[in-house]
């Protein structure tokens, strides 16, 4: 059984434990817009930012198995990227996609995950370009 000192060190050494691993990506999330002063309808603008991530990439081996994820079924290109709770805690719910390489990935489901604490969000990105 996990103590609250074991679940202290787990998430205190979090970072050693994915150091080498992290790659810059960028979230693009959604925030309300101006509002068109005749109408007074209000739009969404698309923000970005660079965060660190732990990266995922879907291959070939997922083929002949079926793996869900927040209830999705995951595709061969589709990609799992982690991402710490302090980078994006104000913009958490509202990232809908996110470049990796170039390509431009849709956010198609999210998790809190850590064991014992969250630390970090869980996001499944599909292929878009």
């Amino acid at each position: 059984m996990l103590n609250e000192s074991d679940i202290d060190f787990i998430y205190e050494t979090r970072m050693d434990v994915v150091q080498g691993r992290r790659r810059r990506i960028i979230v693009y999330y959604e925030v309300e817009g101006e509002k068109d002063p005749i109408t007074g309808e209000g739009g969404t603008e698309t923000l970005d930012r660079a965060v660190e991530s732990v990266v995922t990439e879907v291959d070939s081996k997922f083929k002949m198995k079926r793996e869900l994820f927040g209830g999705i079924e995951l595709l061969k290109g589709d990609i799992w990227f982690s991402v710490e709770i302090d980078l994006i805690h104000d913009i958490d719910t509202k990232i809908v996609r996110v470049k990796y390489e170039d390509v431009i990935y849709e956010v198609l489901a999210q998790d809190r995950k850590g064991i014992g604490r969250r630390n970090r969000w869980e996001f499944l990105g599909r292929r878009q370009s």
